[in-house]
């Protein structure tokens, strides 16, 4: 005759679960504390928000097909753009966003007036390490389409010669941005006023300056087309700007 006692291993068995409960409850919820603290910015909305930019840039363009649209190769533009912090972490946070810039020279060439305009529109990278509360430093990759159009005025030609063109851009920069104020608790003002600077040097692909005279397709008059060469819009560059974030 045989005897199996199976009470007691179960009892164990039970309480081995039991205990295995009771520390690990504590040990989930402390896990989930420490998770949901390093998902909160350090800085408040100080480092996590919203911002709307304007601004002006200076392209320092030293090709020569700039000359005939300019007595330097200084390219001032005026500059928008918004972005949203989408990641931070601790000190670290990254904010895609989305830029609008113009601007225009005009000068002499042939002895004959001359003018250029440009637009840029980009997509912008930009990481950020927040020092404090009230400063950043920022690194941003801004990829983007440029578009440009040249113009002659031949006071002998029935026309103005003409060019225009898409070109690709690569702005590669880095700079600082200081909060202006207020400076109170995070939740008392949510909107803040910043002032930044960055510098950098930005590529851009060239295109041609073959200009065409401004008529209609169905216009009969016909004249010759105006070789300028080409003309790539990249150089090293500055951009100062204030912004709001909220």
């Amino acid at each position: 005759m045989s005897f199996r006692f199976r009470s007691a291993p179960r009892s164990r068995s039970r309480g081995a679960r039991f205990s295995v409960a009771l520390l690990a409850g504590p040990v989930l919820a402390s896990l989930a504390i420490a998770r949901q603290v390093a998902a909160q910015p350090l800085y408040g909305n100080r480092e996590s928000f919203w911002q709307g930019q304007v601004g002006m840039r200076s392209t320092f363009v030293t090709d020569p097909g700039f000359d005939p649209f300019a007595s330097d190769n200084v390219l001032t533009s005026f500059s928008l753009g918004v972005s949203r912090t989408v990641f931070d972490y601790e000190a670290f946070s990254l904010a895609p966003g989305f830029f609008w810039e113009y601007g225009a020279r005009s000068a002499m060439a042939r002895d004959q007036p001359t003018s250029l305009s440009t637009h840029r529109l980009a997509l912008a990278l930009e990481g950020r390490y927040h020092f404090a509360p009230w400063v950043y430093g920022l690194v941003r990759l801004t990829p983007s389409a440029i578009q440009q159009s040249a113009q002659l005025s031949d006071q002998l030609a029935i026309a103005p010669f003409v060019a225009n063109a898409w070109t690709f851009g690569l702005d590669a920069s880095a700079g600082a941005a200081f909060l202006l104020g207020p400076h109170s608790d995070a939740s008392a003002s949510p909107v803040r006023w910043w002032l930044a600077a960055e510098g950098g040097y930005g590529y851009a692909s060239s295109a041609t300056l073959q200009m065409h005279p401004d008529l209609a397709s169905d216009d009969p008059r016909r004249t010759g087309d105006l070789d300028l060469g080409r003309l790539a819009l990249g150089g090293g560059f500055f951009r100062i700007y204030g912004s709001v974030t909220f």
